[in-house]
């Protein structure tokens, strides 16, 4: 099985899509070794290739078995890791043959345009707005992915692509920094203490927004 980490007792992807890729391979590997009684077949390429490989590889393995699917053998892990829950329908991408997206695909000046046009909508003149952070992000994902003609939109939550994403808040954060204020701010839902420095995902937090510097 996968291992845990020591602080939290599930793997914490600060890496994400790269590690989350590399521990979903190396489970589907696990399976394919129960599974089939040897070792899957050695895989190269980039970190997201060898995950393809490996799905396709699991379900030719388990192919005409009645009631067996990849996604569902799958589930042990999204139970015990909620960071690989949204590889499960990426899977089912996959077998399907439709592309698989990343926020490593997305290029950062469209997202951050995204986060920008979201802010400037949601802000007003009159006071500090402030939303949750997933409803936010959500709806930069929507523009984003509108934007770029994508039909399967990027999940929001604890998963691969938030660390890009927050990385990407950020930098509009620090760009509208004026005198100790933000147009963007990131914040604890509570609006009390620091933001972690690497948050697993967006829950407990909220953006403050501040049209007078967006």
């Amino acid at each position: 099985m996968m291992a845990n980490n020591e602080q939290g007792g599930r793997l914490d992807f600060v890496d994400g899509c790269v590690r989350t890729y590399g521990a979903a391979t190396r489970f589907i590997g696990e399976l394919y070794l129960k599974e089939g009684g040897q070792e899957m077949p050695t895989l190269s390429g980039p970190p997201k290739q060898r995950y393809q490989d490996a799905v396709s590889l699991y379900g030719n393995l388990i192919r005409g078995k009645a009631g067996r699917t990849i996604q569902g053998d799958l589930k042990s892990a999204a139970a015990a890791d909620p960071a690989l829950a949204d590889l499960l329908s990426d899977s089912a991408a996959v077998t399907k043959g439709e592309d698989l997206h990343d926020i490593d695909d997305v290029p950062p000046n469209v997202f951050k345009d995204a986060i920008y046009a979201e802010a400037a909508d949601r802000a007003r003149k009159d006071a500090f707005v402030d939303m949750d952070l997933t409803v936010f992000l959500r709806n930069v994902v929507a523009r984003t992915m509108d934007g770029l003609g994508w039909r399967r939109r990027l999940n929001v939550g604890a998963n691969r692509h938030f660390p890009r994403m927050l990385q990407w808040l950020r930098e509009v954060e620090e760009e509208t920094l004026y005198d100790r204020a933000s147009g963007l701010r990131l914040m604890n839902r509570g609006g009390g203490g620091r933001v972690a420095s690497e948050p697993g995902g967006p829950d407990g937090l909220k953006v403050r927004l501040n049209a007078d510097l967006l």
